[in-house]
C-alpha cells in the first residue's frame, strides 16, 4: 500500500517530469522507495530509467520484484526493459520456460558490440555480476559459442561456469555441451538437465546437512555455502560424482570439520584445489 508521504513524492515527480526535469523526479521516486515497493512506484521510476537511459539501473530494480512473473504489470515492465538493454538471452529464457512470445521483440546488440563484449569479459580477471550481464546482449548462436568456449578453460572462474551452464539450460539448448570439471572433460546436454537447486541430488545432500546441523544453527548457513560450492564444482554432473546423497553429506561434513573426507577425500582435494584462491 503506498503511503501519504510517497503519494506526495509521486505527485512531485510528476510534477518534475512535466517540467523536463527527469533527474528530480526520479530523486523523489527514490526516495519514495525507501520504506516499501509498492508497484505503481517501482514501474514509474523504471520508467523514468528507461527514459534517461538508465536501462542497468531499471533491470535491476525490476529483478527485486517479488512477483515478477506472476504480476502482469511488472512482468510486462521487465519485458520492455530486457528490450531496452538488449538482453536477448534473458528474453529466450523466459520464452522457453514460459512456452510463449513476450510481448515485445527483444533484439541483441549489433554484432560490434557483441565482439567487443566477448573481447572484454575474457581479459577480466575478476567478473562482476555487471560483466556477467554483458553476455545477456549477444545473440543466441555467439553465446552457445562464446560459453562453449569458455566451459572448456580449465582455468575458468567457478562462479562464470555455473552462471553459463545455468543459462544453457534456461534456454534449453539441445547440443552435446563440453564442460571442463575438476581436471575432467565432461558432456552434458542443457535441455536434459535441471538447474542445480532443483537437481535431486543437491536437494537430498542439503536436506542431509540441514538435518546434521540443526542443533548448531549459527554454523548452519556457512556450511550450506561450503555445500554450494562443492555441488557447483560438479555441476552439471552430480549425478557422475555423488552416488549416495547421505554418505556424500556426511563426508563432506566430516570434511569441513576434521579435513577427513573418508570415501571422498580424493574428490573433496580436487574440488578445493580448482576453486579460485
Amino acid at each position: 500500500m503506498t503511503s501519504l508521504s510517497q503519494k506526495n513524492l509521486m505527485k512531485l515527480a510528476k510534477q518534475s517530469d512535466a517540467k523536463g526535469d527527469t533527474k528530480t523526479a526520479i530523486q523523489n521516486l527514490e526516495e519514495a522507495l525507501r520504506d516499501s515497493q509498492p508497484t505503481e512506484i517501482v514501474i514509474e521510476l523504471c520508467d523514468l530509467y528507461l527514459k534517461s537511459k538508465q536501462e542497468d539501473q531499471a533491470y535491476t530494480l525490476i529483478k527485486e520484484e517479488p512477483d515478477l512473473f506472476s504480476d502482469e504489470r511488472i512482468f510486462a515492465e521487465y519485458s520492455k526493459i530486457l528490450q531496452a538493454n538488449h538482453f536477448l538471452i534473458e528474453a529466450l529464457e523466459l520464452e522457453h520456460l514460459r512456452g510463449e512470445k513476450l510481448s515485445v521483440k527483444v533484439k541483441p546488440a549489433d554484432l560490434k558490440t557483441q565482439q567487443e563484449i566477448m573481447r572484454a569479459f575474457k581479459t577480466k580477471k575478476q567478473v562482476s555480476q555487471a560483466d556477467y550481464e554483458q553476455l545477456l546482449k549477444l545473440d543466441l548462436v555467439n553465446f552457445k559459442t562464446f560459453a562453449q568456449s569458455m566451459l572448456l578453460d580449465p582455468s575458468q572462474n567457478f562462479a562464470v561456469r555455473l552462471s553459463l551452464c545455468e543459462d544453457l539450460v534456461r534456454l534449453g539448448v539441445k547440443d552435446k555441451i563440453k564442460v571442463w570439471i575438476i581436471g575432467n572433460q565432461e558432456e552434458f546436454v542443457p535441455a536434459a538437465t535441471s538447474l542445480l537447486e532443483k537437481e535431486t541430488i543437491y536437494q537430498e545432500i542439503v536436506s542431509s546437512m540441514g538435518s546434521k546441523y540443526h542443533n548448531r544453527p549459527s554454523q548452519l548457513p556457512l556450511v550450506l555455502g561450503e555445500v554450494n560450492l562443492v555441488l557447483g564444482s560438479l555441476y552439471p554432473k552430480l549425478s557422475k560424482y555423488v552416488d549416495e546423497p547421505d554418505s556424500f553429506a556426511s563426508d563432506l561434513s566430516s570434511y569441513l570439520e576434521n579435513h577427513d573426507g573418508r570415501g571422498h577425500q580424493k574428490l573433496f582435494k580436487a574440488i578445493y584445489a580448482n576453486l579460485p584462491q
